[in-house]
């Protein structure tokens, strides 16, 4: 039986990000932004266009290098070292050994197209993980069993439609079982008819206890899901708080706005599609 996000949610932050500046040129992305993980913890993270949402996501799993702030996973300060009293960049082998304990997946499903779904899941764990090819294979079949995509193993991606080939990623993303999940607008890039299948696995890990940090414009994803939800605008956090509290409770103005436009679209009003969570554990 799966533990319930009470009993598996800690005291001590999984991922933590204090402070944390990012700037290109003259664009100010990212400007002092604050905000705790725990373990078991769905934090959602919604904002206009250019709020510094992926950026953000982008700084946590080192894509980008932050100007200023700290970041931690599991109290390990991420992508620097204590020198001489201060801090110095980690080499770039010791940023992908930080990485190894982060999942991530993208907009684009950034899969390789002469490789089969198998090998998708299977080259990057013995690669960049060490995986033997037993083990590799055998992790790769049961992820692809759990987001329901066990007969397409030896399918190239081409044959695909991109909710499946969304579903490949977050496969790929979980099979060395990362310590937290990131999700950078992973919808996105789909025809609206093909989001809810990849919703579905998002909210069956989420129900699973995954630690998830996912930015999105699905509002009622992040409505239904979001443990805490992050609202960003002009890359500060104007607000966050639980999904209740954030959806109908907004303080400020600004977040008001930005709810009343998605209202008046009718996104807010799009129903994700119910099926089955799954029994088993996908990490």
């Amino acid at each position: 039986m799966t533990s319930s996000l009470n009993e598996r949610t800690s005291k001590v932050p999984v991922l933590q990000v204090h402070g944390v500046r990012k700037r290109f040129g003259e664009l100010q992305a990212l400007d002092g932004v604050d905000f705790t993980v725990h373990d078991g913890e769905v934090v959602v993270i919604i904002g206009p266009s250019g709020s510094g949402k992926s950026t953000l996501a982008r700084c946590i799993h080192q894509l980008e290098t932050i100007d200023g702030g700290s970041m931690y996973l599991d109290g390990t300060l991420l992508g620097f070292e204590p020198h001489r009293g201060g801090v110095r960049p980690l080499r770039e082998t010791d940023i992908a050994e930080q990485r190894r304990h982060m999942g991530m997946v993208f907009q684009q499903f950034n899969l390789f197209p002469h490789w089969t779904v198998l090998e998708n899941i299977t080259r990057p764990h013995q690669l960049a993980h060490g995986a033997t090819p037993a083990e590799a294979q055998d992790r790769a079949r049961y992820l692809l069993e759990k987001v329901g995509l066990s007969h397409k193993a030896d399918a190239h991606p081409r044959e695909l439609s991109g909710g499946q080939q969304q579903r490949v990623a977050i496969a790929r993303a979980l099979a060395p079982r990362p310590r937290v999940m990131l999700f950078d607008e992973p919808t996105s890039a789909l025809d609206p008819e093909l989001v809810d299948e990849v919703l579905t696995v998002l909210r069956d890990l989420a129900q699973l206890g995954m630690t998830m940090v996912v930015v999105t414009h699905e509002m009622e994803f992040a409505q239904q899901m979001g443990d805490r939800v992050v609202f960003m605008d002009q890359g500060r956090i104007v607000e966050q708080g639980s999904a209740t509290d954030i959806f109908t409770r907004p303080q400020s103005d600004r977040l008001k706005s930005f709810l009343s436009r998605f209202r008046d679209s009718g996104r807010a009003e799009t129903s994700v599609m119910a099926e089955p969570a799954v029994q088993e554990s996908l990490t």
